[in-house]
């Protein structure tokens, strides 16, 4: 007897698995600012930000984790507060890739002028 899965089920279970892997890879990373964070409203607050990407077209794993840890380390809202990265994410001529490379580098900019590494990882493996 083979096993099969709804569409739904097997959304659910790569769902699952692509926020236990931001998780651990934040919890990883950034030790110290997710001590206070139970699983659960990490979970939350990634797949918040995962959703908040794909409204920007950021609907592959690897555009939507690089939204999520930019969300980690300019905050919540960044999106819209930085006017620059408002209109990067606006665009219709960028591809999501094009996209999450501008914020990635944008981070690495921003952290770099500050004088403190930004940790941005390049890339979360599928």
């Amino acid at each position: 007897m083979a096993l099969t899965f709804s569409a739904a089920q097997f959304e659910a279970i790569g769902r699952a698995s692509y926020l236990r892997r931001m998780l651990d890879l934040i919890r990883g990373q950034y030790t110290n600012q997710a001590e206070g964070l139970g699983d659960t409203a990490l979970r939350e607050a990634i797949w918040e930000q995962t959703q908040l990407a794909g409204q920007y077209g950021l609907d592959d794993e690897q555009s939507a984790a690089t939204f999520v840890l930019t969300a980690w380390l300019l905050g919540k809202g960044f999106d819209r507060r930085i006017p620059a990265l408002a209109q990067i994410l606006d665009s219709d001529q960028l591809c999501a890739t094009d996209k999450a490379q501008a914020l990635r580098d944008f981070a690495l900019a921003l952290f770099s002028i500050l004088g403190r590494p930004a940790d941005v990882p390049q890339g979360v493996e599928p």
